[in-house]
């Protein structure tokens, strides 16, 4: 962002040695020119940032009711027999989730092989409950899991695929241009005083890029300085360690 602002400003130097005069006798021309470009452009901006903000808000909400999902899948296992053993492939799939799922996103925009394994090993270990025949409570818990379980596994398949915002590449291309073009209009507006002119094109020059910069952030909600994390599953991971490690009260 610095560099780009300390760019633009150099440009205005070598605009004002070469023709200003001319820049001072359409400056009412430039200047209506350049309020109408700048809505346009902001408007643009504006849309722009709030598509992928809606983006990233969607990937962090889908991560975070997957976690919850755990947690309640957990709390059920202890209704059902060979709890430990669902509690147990529970642990190993959020372990996964944090370290291979998340990995994978950031790197391929893609989920790992080894916890959609794990998930299918989740599938594996409820089809081997065996239930009391004469425990309506235990059914009910068991068909209330199985619901859970599917809706964990669309929740992982909604932010396995919730990657790089689909963005158009002419959106983009609208982006940087429009963002080039806005900065390039500032070196047509005379003003007496060149510091002033020099100092409103460097701050426009920052401030685009910096919104330009945020949009390319958030587009990737799982790389980056600006991304979701796995705070919820870390949560509920040590949730699950602290649960495994205390005594069974059933």
């Amino acid at each position: 962002m610095l560099i780009v602002a300390v760019v633009a400003a150099l440009g205005v130097a070598v605009v004002r040695r070469w023709m200003p005069r001319t820049l001072r006798e359409n400056n009412e021309f430039t200047g209506f020119t350049y309020s109408f470009a700048g809505l346009v452009y902001g408007v643009y901006l504006a849309f722009t940032v709030v598509i992928v903000w809606g983006h990233f808000q969607d990937a962090e909400n889908t991560a975070t009711s997957e976690a919850t999902r755990l947690s309640e899948l957990w709390r059920d296992a202890d209704t059902l027999p060979g709890g430990d053993a669902i509690q147990r492939q529970l642990l190993a799939y959020t372990r996964s989730v944090i370290h291979d799922d998340w990995p994978a996103m950031a790197a391929q925009n893609a989920g790992s092989e080894v916890t959609s394994r794990e998930y299918e090993s989740l599938w594996r270990t409820y089809y081997g409950v065996r239930l009391a025949p004469s425990d309506a409570a235990q059914a009910a818990f068991f068909r209330e899991s199985l619901v859970q379980l599917n809706e964990l596994g669309r929740e992982r398949r909604m932010r396995v695929h919730s990657g790089a915002a689909d963005i158009p590449p002419m959106m983009w291309g609208l982006l940087v241009l429009g963002g080039i073009g806005m900065i390039g209009f500032t070196y047509l507006i005379g003003t007496e005083h060149a510091w002033l002119q020099t100092t409103v094109t460097a701050f426009v020059a920052g401030t685009l890029t910096w919104a330009v910069l945020i949009v390319f952030a958030l587009a990737d909600p799982y790389s980056g300085d600006v991304s979701v994390r796995p705070e919820a599953f870390q949560s509920v991971l040590q949730s699950f360690e602290a649960r495994a490690a205390a005594p069974r009260l059933r």
